[in-house]
């Protein structure tokens, strides 16, 4: 069982570094650049004017460390065959279960210790610690994660999730406390009362095993749940064959489409928009782009950091948005139109122009009251106007070319 998670996890590192050579190309790396450059210049200056009389310096920061607790989850890297080819070992699973735990700690921990790094210098100023005491804070996250891992490795062999209040007690509100009880009184408090939390969760784990067989099916559908949702996020930026779209009626939109059809002569316009608004995989990436650039750009007071965000988001959408052109290409009846596949360019181009003009129009909104600027603003939709423009006019012609050839 040790080889064959060394096996799984290796293939695993190289298939998550294959999709990352497509997250971290030039653009992202310079707008995260950008990003996290403005973003701690604006936490310096805030750093600067904090007062450590805030009252709210307390609750925000127990909010952040066990927000920080949540990340990462159990990452057993199962598949849908091994109920099939392992369940003559299942006994043998569990140390290959306690592998799989290893590996999702050390992994959390990484990402702990760095959201613990951001938090180090407001937490010294704001109630006077030493580096040993806030250092004692990231040691009670990283335990309580350990426990939330064994407790996601226990529910495998109760055959059941946990219920959401279970969840809830467990995951927020005891290490709420702790953590509050670390704040006002003494971070040795919290690492007590969370290595004790922890410690009866890997004994727990460690008694349900030995008398309880593995959920096998809940097993794999949790992992397919964990590995869906980092498809998700690549798919952001490439194709990824394991996604799949749902399609859904959204009875709702059926005006919506009328309207469209009414007022264009186009059937690729009809077609798309349909493809569009029932299809998760194209509505998704579209509304979950726009509102986190919506999101990001209400916290970036740099006028020209937000307008470069700005560009580089509506040229994601954009990207994101070509796969709609080939939609129908597996559809036999779409080529037994007698239409160019100019009059198909054409409906594309403006449904995609009009979708990236309403993302222009919601970021200058949101730049114009974050930043309380109608100039901002303005300047914010006319950079977008013409980005879109340049898109449509220019961007759109070459990628369609290669995308037909």
């Amino acid at each position: 069982m040790t080889d064959l998670w060394k096996k799984r996890q290796r293939a695993h590192f190289l298939e998550m570094l294959k999709y990352l050579r497509y997250v971290l190309n030039d653009h992202f790396v310079i707008a995260l650049m950008f990003l996290v450059g403005g973003l701690g210049y604006g936490y310096s200056n805030f750093l600067k004017g904090f007062k450590t009389t805030s009252w709210w310096a307390g609750p925000v920061t127990i909010l952040c460390l066990v927000v920080i607790l949540q990340i990462g989850n159990l990452a057993t890297l199962l598949k849908k065959a091994d109920p099939v080819f392992l369940l003559p070992r299942e006994h043998d699973m569990h140390a290959y279960l306690k592998q799989a735990r290893v590996h999702s700690a050390i992994f959390s921990a990484c990402v702990e210790i760095v959201g613990i790094a951001v938090l180090f210098p407001f937490m010294a100023i704001a109630f006077h610690l030493s580096g040993w005491q806030i250092l004692g804070f990231g040691i009670t996250v990283v335990i309580l994660k350990f426990g939330q891992l064994s407790m996601a490795l226990n529910q495998l062999y109760q055959n059941q999730v946990f219920l959401w209040w279970q969840r809830l007690v467990m995951d927020w509100i005891l290490p709420i406390l702790w953590m509050i009880m670390g704040i006002y009184l003494n971070v040795w408090i919290a690492i007590g009362l969370s290595i004790v939390q922890s410690l009866i969760e890997v004994l727990r784990e460690n008694s349900q095993w030995q008398q309880r067989s593995l959920s096998w099916n809940l097993a794999v559908n949790v992992e397919e749940q964990r590995m869906l949702r980092i498809y998700r996020f690549f798919n952001l930026f490439t194709d990824v064959p394991n996604v799949h779209g749902t399609v859904h009626r959204r009875k709702y939109l059926d005006r919506l489409l009328t309207m469209v059809d009414r007022h264009s002569k186009n059937p690729y316009v009809y077609l798309f928009s349909r493809a569009l608004m029932r299809s998760t995989i194209y509505s998704g990436l579209y509304f979950r782009l726009t509102i986190l650039g919506m999101v990001l750009l209400i916290f970036v007071p740099n006028m020209y950091l937000s307008l470069f965000l700005q560009i580089l988001f509506i040229y994601l959408i954009s990207f994101q948005l070509l796969p709609l052109l080939v939609n129908y290409n597996e559809n036999v009846f779409t080529h037994l139109y007698p239409i160019k596949n100019a009059i198909k360019n054409a409906g594309f181009n403006w449904l995609v122009s009009r979708l990236l003009m309403g993302t222009v129009i919601l970021f200058a909104l949101v730049v114009g009251i974050a930043n309380t600027s109608i100039v901002q603003a303005g300047l914010s939709f006319v950079l977008g106007v013409i980005e879109v423009w340049l898109l449509v006019k220019l961007y759109f012609p070459s990628r369609i070319k290669k995308m037909n050839s």
